[in-house]
């Protein structure tokens, strides 16, 4: 990556891989949100590096699946398997660890 000179160059940077935005409402079942990996003309992610001061905080995602997850998903494969996902609003990891 290059910068113009006189650029404030970052001192760290992350990969970011994006998603579509919330619907106005969450689902009506169990009212989270639901997104999905935007993806290019070739399927591939929609990605960005961008300065890690740019994140806040991080989110949890639920992968949706029907009856059963499907056996090859694992902790390290879920998020390039599955298309969708719900947001999980009702933790907040942040929380617990300044009550802790």
């Amino acid at each position: 990556m290059t910068f113009r000179p006189g650029t404030i160059i970052p001192q760290h940077l992350v990969y970011v891989e994006w998603y579509t935005p919330f619907q106005d409402l969450p689902e009506r079942n169990h009212l989270l949100y639901k997104i999905s990996p935007l993806q290019d003309q070739t399927s591939g992610p929609i990605c960005s590096v961008i300065p890690l001061a740019n994140i806040r905080y991080s989110i949890h995602l639920i992968p949706r699946f029907g009856p059963s997850a499907p056996q090859e998903w694992t902790h390290s494969n879920v998020l390039d398997l599955c298309n969708t996902f719900f947001v999980n609003d009702f933790t907040d990891k942040h929380s617990y660890r300044i009550l802790c």
